[in-house]
This record gives structure tokens, C-alpha cells and sequence, in this order.
């Protein structure tokens, strides 16, 4: 909607500047039109670099893990790239079958604690809108439930081990 209004007043802006006569209507037209135009661009800004309008919502989900292979093989951390960047591998009760890992975004974090039960408790933060006029006015330019941070907290007794994946050719 904000773009909108933006192309609404630069086309009215335009227009004035054109097509009416100089005098005291012209003035008043264009100084509205210029107060909404910087607004809009000033709120368009705010919106993406500041999240203005939005908040932060964040949610918790913790599942039961299970070893990839046995207790001796319980968590994988595979190295991406030249080593800097890392995922944790592992498995969860939810999809016992199907392994699993964290994303390899900035954004995400991975700690290791030691304990029982073995979980992995997964919080994650994204951006919402603050009410109706918030997704009304911002809705086109930015997205609704963007990602801000993740968080992976895995949760394994002592007798369980973490092993280094390697890529094999």
C-alpha cells in the first residue's frame, strides 16, 4: 500500500508541476504531495532497515533425538566450504527415518549440552507484522515471518559421541 501511495503522490507531484498554473493551489498541492512522498520514504526505509511496524516472535520446539547410527556415532558435524562454516547432522523421533540437519545461514546457531533426556530444542525468532495497518501499509515490500535467528540447543548424555563428516568423493 505505502508503494502505492508513494507512485500515487510522485504522478500528483508531477502533475501539479505540469499542468496547473503557478499560484496558491499549486503550492498547497505540491507541499502535500512532497510531505507524503518523503513519508512514505522515510516509513519505506524505517520498515527495512529498522523492521519498523513489525516485532519479534519467537517459538520453541524441542523433539527427542536419536543417534544417526549407534551411541558411538550420535551427532555429525559436516564442515562446509573451507571449514568455517558447519551443520550439525542428527535425527529426531519425529522423522526417525529421515536425518536431518541445521541451516548453514548466519543467522543460525548450534550449542551442545550435556544431559538427559537426549532433545534438540530448536527457537526460532522471525519478524511479524504489529497489527492490520502494519501488513497493510508494508505488506509488498517486505515479507511476513522472516527469519531473524534459529537457535539449536542438542541436548546428549555422556556416552554419546559427536563425529566429523567428511565429504567422500
Amino acid at each position: 500500500m505505502i508503494l502505492i501511495l508513494l507512485i500515487l503522490f510522485v504522478f500528483i507531484f508531477s502533475w501539479l508541476m505540469i499542468f496547473v498554473p503557478q499560484g496558491l493551489n499549486r503550492s498547497i498541492g505540491n507541499t502535500i504531495s512532497f510531505i507524503v512522498i518523503a513519508g512514505c520514504l522515510i516509513a519505506i526505509v524505517l520498515n527495512d532497515n529498522y523492521h519498523w511496524g513489525m516485532h519479534q516472535v519467537t517459538t520453541t520446539k524441542t523433539e527427542t533425538l536419536l543417534p544417526l547410527k549407534n551411541q558411538q556415532t550420535a551427532l555429525g558435524v559436516k564442515k562446509l566450504g573451507t571449514g568455517s562454516e558447519k551443520v550439525v547432522v542428527y535425527r529426531t523421533s519425529v522423522e526417525p527415518k529421515k536425518i536431518q540437519h541445521t541451516s548453514a545461514t548466519l543467522t543460525t546457531t548450534a550449542s551442545l549440552k550435556t544431559g538427559t533426556p537426549a532433545t534438540v530444542k530448536t527457537v526460532t525468532t522471525r519478524w511479524r507484522y504489529q497489527g492490520h495497518w502494519s501488513e497493510v501499509f508494508f505488506g509488498l515490500g517486505q515479507k511476513d515471518g522472516r527469519l531473524s535467528k534459529r537457535h539449536y540447543t542438542f541436548t546428549m548424555p555422556k556416552t554419546w559421541r559427536t563425529i566429523v563428516i567428511t565429504n567422500t568423493k
